[in-house]
């Protein structure tokens, strides 16, 4: 948990207050001539989207601390599609392992790195408690959301499902709700450049 809450200050403060935007506005003036009188009226209609280019994405999903230490990493391939990877090891005692993730991130408004995206993705772990071994895959598919409150500060929120199976010993009690389905909540935060 400490190493937790020290990531958390760095990334804050690390990152910038605001982001690069862009401004695009429409003008509709009004001017009405009475002698010397001139009046006008103006109406400004103003969007701003955010344009910092980022490339790479290093992400941890906190929520996830209470069973696993994760981080994941994201590059990105075109405007509409991005590919990841993450590690993870247990954070519970008695339990040890690793797990490999993969992720393919797809924005269908090509704003990659940022927005709405779909996230097809995979995982392989191997956890032993004692003399019990389980190396349950995943597949799984996720909806999610990416922003960034800061210029370079990454946070993002999904839900999904993930359907696990795989290898499991014969006197696996330990590990027999690792197989079918499960809900799947992410928030990450991180940093991209």
């Amino acid at each position: 948990m400490k190493y937790f809450i020290i990531v958390l200050i760095t990334l804050f403060s690390i990152s910038a207050t605001t982001a690069q935007t862009k401004t695009e506005e429409k003008k509709k003036t009004v001017t009405v001539s009475e002698g010397d009188t001139v009046v006008t009226e103006s109406e400004i209609i103003s969007t701003e989207e955010d344009i910092t280019p980022r490339s790479e994405m290093i992400v941890i999903n906190p929520l996830k601390f209470f069973l696993f230490y994760n981080i994941s990493y994201f590059h990105k391939i075109s405007n509409h599609t991005a590919f990841g990877g993450g590690f993870q090891i247990p954070t519970l005692s008695g339990l040890s392992g690793y797990g490999f993730n993969a992720e393919v991130r797809l924005y269908p408004k090509g704003k990659n790195l940022n927005g709405f995206y779909f996230a097809p993705n995979i995982s392989y772990n191997h956890l032993e408690a004692g003399n019990v071994e389980s190396s349950p895959f995943s597949a799984g598919f996720l909806v999610g959301w990416q922003w960034f409150p800061g210029t370079d500060f990454a946070m993002g929120l999904g839900i999904g499902i993930d359907y696990y199976f795989g290898s499991v010993s014969d006197d696996n009690d330990d590990f027999g709700s690792y197989d079918g389905t499960a809900p799947l909540l992410r928030f990450d935060i991180g940093y991209a450049w």
